[in-house]
Parts: structure tokens; C-alpha cells; sequence
């Protein structure tokens, strides 16, 4: 069953909430994400006096019958903190079934196609976005999007991705890293493919706290550096650590200045915030992780594509990469290095 989905939230973190609820839908059983729209900011439809809502639309391919999907859904619901406190107000998160094709339903529990769907622009402009060719009741999408042109919706600057994150590494055969806080290989032609990859127009590096020591406490060129730490015990330059415990910029020299350079999180949730924000200020930039190993582990689930230098070789270490289950191989290329192999992989 190929099923749409419309998302919605105007409580609390709206785009990390709907991204996350992308993310947990397209891992459910038998499913697989077809298709998500950007976000549309939206007024508040049939109960006007609350704040606006974010909104997006979503497609699944799922063996689950839409009674299942609907519980499933109202599961990732509760998890992501909806409380249903009256019929169309205020919610952190809304998950609702629209459209399934010839597939309908109307019963107490789940009406298919949803009741309002023609009447929703904020449900009928993502749906156009991920399938402009949908025809609704003999009617072309468009045509109920006209109708519905006055209520105010608008596509959204927020970062929509549910996997907006790439990483980048240099392992071993049996998937190694690094060992004693250092990395296991230093070749030449990585290093040059690493610095190819990455330092494109606003590129921004993410990495952990032993990651940026061993770079000698410096930012890479080129790129906004971001390091996730719960703390950072070692200097930096002078007037940098109140700097970025503001939430500032540093440059090379320690001075706040207006180029990107190195920023500080300390948790998932601040740099999912940070990352809103330079997608706003730039979007469709890239975002890579470099490492270390808790790292690539802790942000694999919202990584959605790998560049990995696979070296055959299996010299001893302590740190690893995450096995690649959910990953495809979708090219390999040999290196002029003679044992080493650039790869690429894409969520499947």
C-alpha cells in the first residue's frame, strides 16, 4: 500500500519534531519513506487562536493495513509528547492518514481519504510537492490548490531533512579507526579526497571533543567547525570560550569576527538547533561528520549518506566504525594507493 501522510506541529521545536517523526516512520516495519516535503508554515486551521503550524506531507510504501499504520502513527505521537487536549488546538506533533488510493475507509476509528483533504491547503500544498501529478476526485492536485489559495500557507526556510547529516572516514578492513586517540592510516590521497569532500561552498565539519584535539585545536580552513562536547578541557584561543558559550563565532585568531569558524554543542538537541540555523542562513549546505567514533555511532540514525576510504588492512584498534545495516553500496572506485578503495553509501 502506497499511502500520503500530512505532519504538523505548532508546539515546541516544530521542525526537529517533524523531522524526528519522519524519521521514526520510515522505520517502521515494512515500511519505507517514498517521499517528504519541505515544511510550510500555516495558520491555524478551525480553531484560529494558538500559534501557526509547521506542516509537511509524507509517503509511505507499508505492508501494514492503514488500522495498523493509524495505531503506529498514534504511537510515534505520544512518544514525541501529543497530548490531545481539544479537537483541533495546539498540539507538539500530529500525524494524520489523507490518501491511499483506491484504498478507503469509514469507520469511528480512520475515514480514507481524510474528510478535510480537499479543503487543507497546508495539507494539499506539501502533498503537490512530492506528487504533482496526483489526481483527487477527477481533479488535478493543482486545481484543488487553487481553490484553497487563500489560506496563507507558505513554504518554510526550516531544515526538512530527516537525515540531513553525511560522514566521511578512513577505516581498516574489519571497520577500525583510530586506536590511543590517534588515527589508524595518514594517506595522502584520503587526506586530498577528505579535504575535496569537504570544503565546498558552506561546508560545515562536525566532530567530537578528541577529534578536534587532535587536529591541534585548530579549525578547519574554509568551513564552519562545529565540535559536540559536553566539555572542551582544552584552551582555546583567547576569548574563544566565551564565545562560543554565547553561541558566537570564532576565528583562527580567537576574535569573534563575521566568518563562520568553530562553534560548540553539548548535546544532540543544541546541535540540531545549531543546524536549523545555518541551514536557514544558507541552505542546501552540507553537513559532515569527521569523527571520532561516538560520533558516527550516536548520529548514524540521522545519517543519510557515507564516503569511506576502505583500506585492506586490519592493524589493531580501539575505536570503530558502526556496521553499515540499513546502507547500500551504491559505488566503489579504486584508489591510486595500492589496498585502498573510495566507497560510497546511501540509506536504503
Amino acid at each position: 500500500m502506497n499511502i500520503r501522510l500530512s505532519i504538523g506541529a505548532n508546539l515546541g521545536r516544530r521542525a526537529a519534531t517533524l523531522r524526528e517523526a519522519i524519521r521514526r516512520l520510515a522505520g517502521l516495519s515494512g515500511t519505507r519513506l517514498l517521499a517528504a516535503s519541505s515544511f510550510y508554515e500555516t495558520a491555524p486551521w478551525g480553531k484560529t487562536d494558538q500559534p501557526p503550524f509547521l506542516n509537511g506531507a509524507v509517503e509511505l510504501e507499508t505492508t501494514l493495513a492503514p488500522e495498523a499504520l493509524l495505531h503506529e502513527t498514534q504511537a510515534i505521537e505520544q512518544t514525541l509528547g501529543r497530548v490531545r487536549h481539544e479537537h483541533w488546538g495546539a498540539r507538539t506533533i500530529d500525524i494524520d492518514l489523507v490518501y491511499a488510493g483506491n484504498i478507503h475507509r469509514n469507520t469511528p476509528e480512520l475515514r480514507l481519504p481524510h474528510p478535510y483533504l480537499l479543503e487543507r491547503a497546508f495539507v494539499l500544498e506539501p502533498l503537490r510537492e512530492i506528487e504533482p501529478g496526483l489526481i483527487l476526485e477527477g481533479r488535478p492536485i493543482a486545481d484543488w490548490c487553487e481553490k484553497n489559495a487563500g489560506q496563507g500557507v507558505k513554504k518554510s526556510d526550516e531544515l526538512a531533512d530527516p537525515w540531513p547529516l553525511q560522514s566521511i572516514a578512513c577505516i581498516s578492513a574489519d571497520r577500525g579507526l583510530g586506536k590511543d586517540g590517534r588515527l589508524l592510516f595518514h594517506i595522502p590521497e584520503d587526506m586530498a579526497f577528505f579535504k575535496q569532500q569537504t570544503k565546498t561552498e558552506g561546508s560545515v565539519v562536525i566532530m567530537g571533543r578528541k577529534t578536534w584535539e587532535s587536529l591541534g585545536k585548530k579549525p578547519l580552513a574554509g568551513r564552519t567547525n562545529v565540535v559536540m562536547s559536553g566539555s572542551i578541557e582544552a584552551p582555546l584561543p583567547e576569548g574563544g570560550r566565551a564565545a562560543i558559550a554565547a553561541g558566537g563565532v570564532v576565528g583562527s585568531t580567537g576574535r569573534t569576527n563575521g566568518t563562520p569558524h568553530l562553534k560548540h554543542v553539548s548535546n544532540l538537541s543544541q546541535l540540531s538547533v545549531l543546524l536549523e540555523q545555518l541551514h536557514r542562513e544558507r541552505p542546501h549546505r552540507p553537513f559532515w561528520l569527521i569523527g571520532g567514533g561516538t560520533l558516527y555511532h550516536q548520529l548514524l540514525p540521522y545519517t543519510r549518506r557515507i564516503l569511506l576510504t576502505e583500506v585492506a588492512a586490519t592493524p589493531p584498534a580501539d575505536t570503530f566504525f558502526p556496521p553499515l545495516d540499513g546502507f547500500a553500496c551504491i559505488k566503489k572506485s579504486p584508489a591510486k594507493t595500492p589496498g585502498v578503495t573510495f566507497a560510497e553509501y546511501l540509506r536504503k
